[in-house]
Parts: structure tokens; sequence; C-alpha cells
């Protein structure tokens, strides 16, 4: 059997639908998977969803929600911002220190290896979560950042909640789309995964059969 690698992202702290993705996942077999960030904000139960991620003990990587929330203090429980639940200041306050310092402690860029294959993981960029690979993206742009990243087999990030499979002379670039944030009416939770064959590498998109993703309103 070929190995396997599950891909998820963008989580946004919507623990139902993170708990319907890894159940996908295990109903799939799979036992080993990567997570591209953004575990918190705008959803309402961070601590949960960074303790399940905390605890797969799979390599994730700093997301641009992830900094914010790790990197800036915390505001009084009564201050009118962390009232809204959600907002940076609300999620620093429900999470624990174990958590934020988790979340302070994971890398920009996380490297691992399928069969031999070299995948790296990254939210945006290797320097800045909150930039992105998309359909637009120019390949040019593609050759020279795989070029930098060594020439992996495959580079996998998120941000954009857009699911994404483009092969750019030899390196594929996956996005696994969001677990927990849609950007249009489509709520379904969704998610990748990797094997390497006979054929090579190749990656799937998948889609979790119920709405729980919430839409962004922004």
């Amino acid at each position: 059997m070929p190995d396997r690698l599950a891909l998820m992202g963008d989580v946004h702290a919507n623990a139902a639908a993170l708990r319907a993705v890894l159940a996908a996942i295990e109903g799939a077999g799979m036992r080993r998977g990567v997570c591209t960030g953004d575990l918190v904000m705008r959803g309402d139960r961070p601590e949960e969803c960074v303790d399940l991620v905390r605890r797969l003990g799979w390599p994730c990587v700093m997301g641009n929600t992830d900094r914010k929330v790790a990197t800036r203090q915390r505001r009084p429980p009564d201050h009118p911002k962390a009232q809204r639940v959600g907002s940076r200041p609300w999620t620093t306050n429900q999470l624990s220190e174990p958590s934020l310092a988790y979340l302070a402690d994971l890398p920009m860029v996380a490297r691992l290896e399928v069969r031999g294959a070299l995948v790296v993981v990254m939210h945006g960029s290797p320097t800045d979560p909150r930039e992105a690979i998309d359909g637009d993206t120019p390949g040019r742009d593609l050759r020279r950042l795989a070029r930098d990243l060594g020439r992996p087999a495959c580079v996998v990030s998120g941000h954009t909640h857009v699911p994404l499979v483009r092969d750019e002379a030899g390196c594929l670039f996956v996005n696994p789309g969001a677990v927990g944030e849609a950007l249009d009416g489509d709520r379904r939770p969704r998610w990748a995964w990797l094997e390497v064959g006979r054929a090579g590498l190749r990656a799937h998109l998948e889609t979790v059969p119920e709405e729980l993703a919430r839409i962004r309103d922004n």
C-alpha cells in the first residue's frame, strides 16, 4: 500500500468541523498528517481545537491568526474588545498557558518525508503567513519558491481557504482548503491527502458531507 499523508488547516476554532475532519481521516485509515495552521480566532472553541491538534502530535505550522494570538498581550476580560466571541483578545483569554505556548512555538515551515518524497508545509509563505499561493500565482514564482525550498516534491500551504492542486515543474502545490471556515455558501469542511505509489506523488482533495464550516463575513 502506498504511503499516505493527511493534510488539513484553517481550523479557526471550529471544533465540530475539526472533529468531523479527523473522523474522516481516521475512517480513511490514515494515522499521519500535517496542519497548515490558523487553529484559532473567529470561532468559539479555540482551546479545544488547539488541544486536539497538539495531542495529535502532527507537524503544524504557524498561521497568521496563531501569530496574532501568541504574540500580543492579553486584555482584561472586561475590556470591550475582549467581549466579542472569536476576536483576538477574546481568543487569547480563552486559551490556557500550555496552548498559548504551543502556538508561540509553531514554526513557519515544517519538512517531512513520505516514502522518500520531501514535503514542505507552510501557512502562506516561508517568511510571512499572510502571503498565499493560489490559482493566479505566476508559475515563475512557484518555480523560484520550489528552488529556494530545496526542490521538494510537494509544497503544502493554506490561508486562502480554497482547495488547490497545481503541478509546476514537477513540484505539487497543494492547499487542502479550510476545515472550519468557508468563503462562500458551501459550508462543508475540507481536507486533502497525499499518496506515494508507483506513479509518484499524487494529491487528493476531500470534503466532509456536513455543513459544519462557518461562512466568513468579511
